[in-house]
């Protein structure tokens, strides 16, 4: 079943990072850095199945090259602090054929970035070999200024708002299910988070590729014991609520048919039902409390190998 993913970050200066040596790595080729005079080169990197840039039609033809549009961002970018570029990476449905997840990319940053006016960088990458066979994804290195002319203007300061991601995120969902129907597969996803659908389950933290590559070579990580944590408590709630529920058919079997309700008693009283969610939400709040009062990993010093 397709998994949702559609999360946001940006590349900026003050971490060491520059849009070069983003742009190079997620495109498998070789940047030279006209600023600093280094030299990226990925070319021997696997996995990489399909790089395209799309850009408004105004643009000028250069920034359709990814070594001269990349340049020009760090060229037009003067502080030691800058944001340089947004990256979006994107979960795509391994239900779908190839030509068919392009389509899906192309026609949501067609219309969600390159419609409002930025340049998209799209790298489509393939599952690891030694991972998940479903783990399809994009890349898209996006562009933080506006086009003026034959170069670029100011910062588009309306891009970082809050409202846009959460925007963005429902239009990925929307365009997902809408490819995944369109081709005739059953599965949907949802961009919401736990809470908001209504679902009593904690969700997993995100491993990271430090952690899966040292649990291939059998070691245990703190990502990876974490990980492995909330999966074990959302089997004990799974637990729980059956038991619930077991609990609470029991007691319907057993129950004699109620009374008809007596017109002097206007305030009803608190059912054995009530009794028995509340203490669902005790037990529940128990397995969960310490979690979300202190995450364990923000505690440690790495999130390296757990030293034996």
């Amino acid at each position: 079943m397709a998994i949702y993913r559609l999360s946001a970050s940006v590349v900026k200066r003050s971490e060491g990072r520059s849009a070069t040596a983003a742009a190079a790595y997620r495109a498998a080729m070789a940047v030279q850095d006209e600023r600093t005079g280094l030299r990226f080169d990925y070319t021997r990197r696997r996995g990489v199945v399909h790089t395209e840039i799309l850009a408004p039609a105004d643009a000028p033809a250069w920034m359709s090259d990814r070594v001269q549009l990349w340049n020009a961002v760090e060229r037009v970018e003067k502080r030691k602090d800058a944001q340089l570029a947004r990256e979006i990476q994107l979960a795509l449905p391994h239900e779908l054929t190839h030509a068919q997840r392009l389509d899906l990319v192309r026609g949501f940053a067609g219309t969600e970035f390159v419609g409002r006016g930025m340049i998209a960088d799209i790298s489509v990458h393939a599952p690891d070999t030694r991972g998940d066979d479903r783990n399809w994804h994009a890349h898209i290195l996006l562009t933080m200024r506006e086009l003026a002319g034959e170069g670029f203007g100011k910062k588009a300061r309306a891009w970082n708002d809050t409202e846009q991601l959460e925007h963005w995120r429902a239009a990925w969902a929307a365009a997902v299910n809408a490819m995944l129907e369109e081709h005739g597969h059953a599965g949907t996803v949802d961009h919401r988070s736990y809470i908001d659908r209504g679902i009593d389950r904690e969700p997993e933290p995100k491993q990271g590729p430090v952690a899966t590559e040292l649990e291939r070579q059998g070691l245990a990580s703190y990502a990876g014991a974490d990980r492995q944590a909330v999966q074990e408590r959302n089997a004990r709630r799974e637990e729980l609520v059956e038991t619930l529920v077991a609990t609470i058919a029991a007691l319907d079997a057993d129950a004699p048919e109620p009374p008809a309700p007596s017109p002097a008693r206007a305030i009803p009283r608190p059912s054995w039902r009530r009794y028995l969610f509340q203490l669902w939400q005790t037990v529940a709040r128990g397995i969960t409390g310490p979690l979300l009062q202190r995450a364990p990993h923000r505690q440690r010093p790495n999130t390296g190998p757990i030293p034996k």
